[in-house]
């Protein structure tokens, strides 16, 4: 009969029992962990759930049968309520004033593992997803190449090129020529975001070991592919005339570099950071510009298009718009810079579409550690929805909420809502970094199609326009707009 110190011995000196030990104990940090999160997630109102498949029953159909659903009970339960994807426990905040206090609480500002989990094929490592060091670094970057002097200066770009050659022209200052080539990239990244919402709705495809092995995974990178190619030749073409440009100077100054002191294109600027800061890799780079490309293309070409939609079913905003926008040029054919202050039912109009239609109709947050909220204890590791879409329709904060009314954000209207019940480009510290960009390229180019175009819809009414709510916002059926010259 073996001694203890002879069992003792082997259990110290075996590899393999010695990992079976290190295995058996990381599980039960886990399931400790997890439990723990159950526990507390047990006592917020919400649908029933049943074990293992969780809210799995209320994910069934097309993803607007599942959009109206999710649409249907983030009303009803318009604070806090929770949801199981599956054994996957997930808090949902409604309401702006507790919105307000988890956005701008410091255990609140890493990215959601749901989707973190769903965008990491295309995305990677980007501004987007990063983890909250990461993020802060290539935040302070990058904000550094976006300001409203850098972007004043490529606006002509904006105004003559569609909008993804006018977001790599005007925050790159590279052409790419989209229009000339063929649709791959538009095609891949719609069906990209596709692909994400089925594995969002799906929890057995969770792991990544299952989840490789789907048809959709094999899809899904090669989408990534053509995706990225674009951020790929955006920077390949900037990295040639950089180095022609600089191949006869002297290492720039350092602290100039870093500020960003000369004004210099965000691709520019980028470059040069990464030329005196080695550790940020080119990896990082790549992952970051591609990011922005697909952010800004996707968002703002969205919001564009909502507006000129919503304008067409709304004729009489669309003469006022328009009335407005014709005084400000006073018979000028061309643009300036210093008009856009001055459209300011546009900015209302604008802010109207995104309240109805926001181009990200959810975010997601992951705790570090725990939060009280109300009566509420929220758990560490919780991932924490914020139904934008949901919370711009709250009749609680909007009057006729489904009403197209761009008088809601009049200078009297605005003074009354409460600053979380319109979150298009979301809040707190980690907010979207284009919310200025975006204002800028979305009046200069509808100021140049009104001026010219007149557009029309044969949509009768606004419950006519049928949604998906996926990563950004997607209309069924396009964008049914005709033009006319003007």
């Amino acid at each position: 009969m073996m001694s203890i110190s002879l069992i003792l011995s082997f259990i110290t000196n075996s590899v393999l029992v010695r990992l079976i030990i290190s295995i058996i104990i990381l599980l039960c940090v886990y399931f400790s962990n997890y439990f723990r999160m159950c526990y507390y997630v047990l006592k917020i109102p919400g649908p029933p759930a049943y074990p293992v498949i969780g809210n799995g029953l209320l994910l069934r159909g097309s993803h607007e049968e599942i959009s109206n659903v999710m649409v249907k009970i983030f009303t009803k339960y318009n604070q806090l309520c929770r949801l199981w994807l599956g054994p996957v426990p997930i808090v949902i905040v409604s309401e702006p004033k507790i919105i307000q206090e988890v956005l701008n609480n410091q255990n609140a500002l890493e990215k959601g593992w749901i989707m973190k989990l769903i965008t990491k094929i295309i995305a990677r490592n980007s501004l987007i997803i990063a983890r909250v060091p990461q993020w802060k670094r290539s935040r302070n970057i990058i904000v550094k190449g976006f300001t409203v002097p850098i972007l004043k200066s490529y606006f002509n770009a904006i105004l003559s090129k569609t909008t993804l050659d006018s977001v790599c022209a005007s925050s790159m200052g590279v052409d790419i020529n989209s229009h000339e080539g063929d649709s791959s990239y538009f095609e891949a990244l719609h069906r990209s975001f596709d692909i994400m919402i089925r594995r969002l709705f799906n929890p057995l495809i969770y792991p990544d070991m299952i989840y490789k092995l789907t048809q959709d995974y094999k899809q899904a990178m090669e989408y990534k592919d053509i995706v990225w190619s674009v951020a790929r030749k955006v920077i390949s073409e900037k990295r040639n005339k950089y180095n022609n440009e600089n191949i006869n100077n002297n290492l720039m100054d350092f602290k100039a570099a870093i500020k960003n002191t000369y004004k210099k294109p965000l691709l520019d600027y980028m470059m040069d950071f990464t030329r005196n800061n080695p550790d940020f890799t080119d990896a990082q780079f790549e992952a970051d510009i591609n990011f922005i490309i697909m952010a800004g293309f996707e968002t703002v070409s969205k919001s564009i298009s909502m507006v000129l939609l919503l304008l067409a079913l709304h004729k009489d905003e669309q003469k006022k718009v328009c009335d407005e926008l014709f005084e400000v040029l006073n018979n000028r054919n061309k643009i300036d810079f210093i008009d856009l202050p001055n459209f300011k039912y546009m900015e209302m109009v604008i802010k109207e579409t995104m309240r109805l239609f926001p181009p990200v109709p959810i975010i997601a947050r992951q705790l570090a550690d725990d939060i009280d909220i109300e009566s509420y204890r929220i758990p560490k590791g919780i991932n924490i929805g914020f139904p934008i879409f949901c919370v711009h329709r709250n009749e609680k904060y909007w009057k006729n909420p489904l009403k197209f009314n761009p008088n809601r954000f009049s200078p009297e209207n605005i003074k009354n809502h409460h600053p979380y019940a319109f979150i298009p480009f979301g809040g707190g510290p980690r907010n979207c970094i284009g919310d200025r960009y975006t204002w800028i390229f979305m009046k200069l180019t509808l100021a140049s199609l009104l001026s010219r175009y007149e557009f029309h819809t044969d949509i009768k009414d606004l419950s006519e326009i049928r949604y998906e709510l996926e990563i950004t916002i997607k209309i069924i059926g396009g964008y049914q707009v005709r033009v006319t010259p003007r």
